[in-house]
């Protein structure tokens, strides 16, 4: 057996062997930034470190991703059964088993967001036996940082969240943008809804402060007044009161097909204005970075969401 080097070992970052092994599975910088929950920077910077310590530039960009070099290849093997059984000596009693837990896991989200992954969430651990359960609280971009606190929440999940600090993590889940949605049994709109029809419909506004939203900035721009008949804070009641009416609601594009599939009297449409794009981004507590079951629940979440961003 070969005798352990402690001065060698003093010398490598273990972390910086995971970052290999992602590397050398995802042949992404972004992939395995998304595997490892870290930014593209730190992979890069983790990356740097690797070529110094092995005097190798390891991983090449190509058209094809990053591309091993052959000393990637020739210890790609020993540092994945380094890994395995490290992984083996110290995760075999504390892996995170939703199938005999009864962890309530509290989650903070906006409810164009729990509207869509709520129900995905909720018919995904029925189908697996899963023994947990979840909570759902009320947030938004601007008050996500107090429902952390107030409400102990394990993720807090929002578009463009404000306010990011050092005592929090954050990773983007998808990109999303904004679509029509109608009664289409109470209004007779074009398929898709044309520029004139839109202008001059009658809308409904959905806003943090039920006030003003972007949409009225879009009719400033074509120098017109929207006809705003009700205003609403949350996307779910202003579903609701259209219903039977002829009014259209702007929102973001995964809530308005969600909303449509379970209503069959609702169809979607393009906006027929330049729209801006969004993020969606999952937060939590660095204090949590390391937990099992945060760092379970951070992947199911991901998983979940995968098919919005494709």
């Amino acid at each position: 057996m070969a005798s352990i080097n402690i001065a060698n070992i003093r010398r490598m970052d273990l972390n910086l062997l995971l970052v290999f092994q992602c590397l050398m599975n995802e042949r992404s910088v972004t992939k395995a930034a998304n595997a490892l929950f870290l930014t593209q920077g730190a992979v890069s910077a983790s990356l740097r470190k690797l070529r110094v310590v092995f005097n190798d530039e390891l991983f090449t960009r190509g058209s094809h991703g990053m591309t091993p070099t052959h000393r990637a290849l020739e210890i790609a093997p020993q540092i994945s059964e380094a890994l395995k059984s490290i992984s083996a000596l110290v995760t075999s009693d504390q892996e995170f088993d939703p199938s005999r837990s009864s962890r309530v896991f509290r989650i903070a989200l906006s409810d164009d967001l729990e509207n869509m992954l709520a129900k995905r969430m909720i018919r995904m651990a029925d189908e697996q036996g899963w023994t947990i359960s979840f909570s759902f609280y009320q947030t938004n971009s601007y008050l996500w940082p107090q429902s952390m606190v107030e409400h102990g929440a394990d993720l807090a999940i929002c578009s463009s969240p404000k306010f990011l600090s050092t005592m929090h993590k954050s990773q983007v889940l998808f990109s999303a943008s904004y679509i029509c949605v109608y009664d289409k049994e109470a209004t007779q709109f074009s398929t898709p809804m044309s520029k004139q029809e839109y202008l001059y419909a009658r809308h409904g506004r959905v806003s943090f402060d039920g006030l003003r939203g972007f949409v009225d900035e879009l009719f400033d721009a074509e120098r017109l007044q929207r006809k705003v008949k009700a205003s609403f804070t949350h996307f779910s009641g202003a579903i609701n009161a259209i219903i039977g009416s002829p009014l259209v609601l702007t929102m973001p594009d995964y809530a308005a097909r969600s909303f449509a599939e379970c209503n069959s009297r609702l169809a979607v449409s393009p906006v027929p204005l330049r729209v801006p794009s969004f993020v969606v981004s999952m937060i939590w507590d660095i204090n949590k970075e390391h937990d099992e079951e945060n760092r379970w629940l951070r992947r199911f979440v991901l998983e979940l969401t995968e098919p919005v961003s494709a």
